[in-house]
């Protein structure tokens, strides 16, 4: 996919290029305005285009708007307006102001889009309006949830998946060395755990079955994809979550809350901290926001590995341009610097974000930059990297239509299920039901 949108991309300079040719071959008309209005034209053309970008705050907002002030400094085209928006309700206000056509020029958007505003023509392809092959190649293989029929609609920031948390402390007082490497494994090691400490420790936890509900999404894909499951039948565009991969993926989950190993309510952040929980997945959120790192009094207590399985989650966060744009060049001319490979050190030291460049197709600087901040944390960007390797592009990409029906229903649903006040099938029935109707 990604050869054919490059093609696409060459053919659109060649094209440009030839347009630039036919008209160097135009006569010459004399200008013979004013020296007055010579000089006023020569100052306007100097003056930068101003362009609208609505933010989500990813990283801290001060560190966002020192960004945004440096490419102002920097560029001689483009001047840059920063609204830095609130995760509460910022996405649906970005949606509804750019179906509006009276939304920002460059916008925050998930990595791997929203099928509505693709399906309305609200994004600006950008291997049309500057993005060269080179530019696109150097991107590793996630991109392709940012490609739709050839056109890419979105410019990666970065990355993030999903980890396994281990206290190692509790899993040696307990009689275990070593980290597991199945999931088969982690609940053996759950059940005994919870076993042997009297329910005063929990073995694991799937995120999402504790207090922070929205978790559950990401902590069910992942189950999900690693038993084989798909999203949608993409030829009929039906969901398929009730199928039997999905059944044997719920029944699994189910199994550690209807035997006793895991039990609901309980935050597993917190839970973690205060070592009364051994284990549980999340995405790399908690190494910043519940400062797991540096932390003192955890120090050698803890580590994280790859999230277990052959398949899993992967999301991330990108920018993508308004179709109604009247400004493309600036727009693209802006991304291109806040997502450069030069700026991935930004999103790694804040948020341990995934940088989403082949590090092989980068300058010697640009990987020497990037390798340098693996050496910070070793550990977790070994972890991080594999589990991004490995994740599903083909769900990632699923993973848009009918995105929020299917949000908002395996929250709801899937809970359901783990309880035991649904019957499995009738989950995954009803969450393929709610999707389809949304769609």
């Amino acid at each position: 996919m990604k050869k054919r949108l490059l093609a696409l991309a060459l053919a659109s300079a060649l094209i440009t290029a030839m347009a630039g040719c036919g008209s160097s071959s135009k006569k010459e008309i004399p200008d013979n305005s004013s020296n007055s209005n010579s000089e006023s034209s020569s100052t306007a053309s100097k003056e930068k285009q101003t362009i609208e970008f609505w933010m989500l705050p990813l990283i801290d907002e001060v560190k966002i708007k020192e960004m945004v002030d440096e490419f102002n400094a920097q560029s001689e085209t483009t001047q840059v307006n920063l609204n830095v928006l609130p995760w509460t309700d910022g996405r649906d206000q970005i949606k509804q102001a750019v179906a509006a056509g009276s939304g920002p020029d460059v916008f925050y958007l998930s990595a791997g889009l929203d099928s509505t505003m693709v399906e309305a023509d609200l994004l600006l392809p950008l291997e049309q309006n500057g993005y060269t092959e080179e530019e696109i190649d150097r991107y590793d293989s996630l991109i392709d949830a940012s490609i739709v029929e050839d056109h890419l609609y979105a410019a990666p920031i970065s990355y993030e998946a999903y980890l396994m948390y281990y206290r190692t402390d509790i899993m040696k007082e307990y009689g275990f060395d070593k980290l597991p490497e199945s999931w088969d494994e982690v609940k053996t090691m759950a059940a005994a755990i919870t076993k042997q400490s009297g329910g005063d420790v929990m073995g694991f936890q799937f995120k999402g079955a504790d207090d922070q509900l929205n978790a559950i999404n990401y902590s069910w894909e992942n189950v999900f994809a690693d038993y084989g499951g798909e999203y949608l039948d993409m030829e009929t565009m039906t969901s398929t979550e009730n199928s039997e991969a999905g059944v044997k993926a719920l029944e699994f989950m189910k199994s550690f809350y209807s035997k006793g190993i895991s039990d609901f309510g309980t935050s597993a952040n917190t839970a973690f901290r205060e070592g009364a929980l051994a284990m549980y997945c999340f995405t790399n959120g908690p190494l910043i926001s519940e400062k797991f790192v540096g932390d003192k009094d955890l120090e050698g207590k803890w580590t994280v590995g790859p999230m277990l399985g052959s398949s899993g989650y992967v999301g991330g966060h990108a920018l993508c341009a308004s179709a109604a744009t009247k400004y493309p060049e600036n727009c693209v001319e802006f991304m291109k610097w806040f997502t450069s490979p030069e700026k991935a050190p930004v999103w790694m030291s804040e948020v341990f974000g995934i940088q989403p460049y082949n590090v092989d197709k980068l300058t010697a600087e640009q990987k020497a930059a990037i390798d340098e901040m693996y050496q910070t944390e070793p550990v977790i960007w070994e972890a991080l990297n594999a589990s991004a390797k490995k994740a599903s592009v083909e769900l990632f990409s699923q993973a848009r239509y009918g995105y929020t029906a299917r949000w908002d229903a395996q929250k709801r649903l899937i809970i359901s299920a783990l309880n035991g006040e649904m019957e499995v099938e009738d989950v995954l029935k009803q969450i393929d039901l709610e999707v389809n109707q949304s769609m």
